[in-house]
This record gives structure tokens, sequence and C-alpha cells, in this order.
């Protein structure tokens, strides 16, 4: 299955921006992606869910810190016409 590798960054003060960036079929760089952005956003959002709801905290916040992260979560059967890359090793990130 292709994976479509997401890009994701803060585009105004409490909105994030997602882009696609690439794609991949690798496994090991799948699960890379998204045990980084588990380890990140992903924590960051789980921590501070209510809070980011409540508005006592904005996602700008952890963007601080961090420029982006990615994500590879979309799979999709084909990438003809969306002008994608291939990811085939992690450090093409």
């Amino acid at each position: 299955m292709i994976t479509i590798i997401s890009k994701i960054e803060l585009e105004a003060p409490d909105n994030l921006k997602y882009t696609d960036y690439g794609y991949t079929e690798d496994q090991a760089v799948i699960n890379q992606i998204n045990e980084d952005f588990d380890a990140t956003l992903g924590a960051f959002l789980g921590e501070n869910r209510t809070k980011l709801e409540l508005g006592e905290v904005l996602i700008s916040s952890f963007f601080n810190n961090v420029s982006f992260v990615y994500e590879a979560r979309t799979q999709v059967t084909t990438v003809e016409g969306l002008g994608l890359s291939e990811i085939t090793e992690i450090t093409q990130l």
C-alpha cells in the first residue's frame, strides 16, 4: 500500500497546515515517521487535549521549538497526478 507523507506546520497562530510532502511503500520509513510524530506532536495533543479545547493552551506553543513534523497515515492506491516524490530513506525528509 502507498502511504502519503504529510508535513505539518503552524500556518497561523492557531492553525495547522498539512502539506503532502511525498510518499512511501517502505514500512520501516512509515513506522519511523509515525513514531517520531507520536513522540512529539501526538504526545503534545494527547497531553493537552482538554486545555487546547478550552483555549488554555495554544497549538502554537508546541511550534515554539519545532518548525514542523511529519506524519504518514494516509493510504492510497495511486499517487499518479499528485506530483509527489518517493521517499525511500528517512534521511530524505
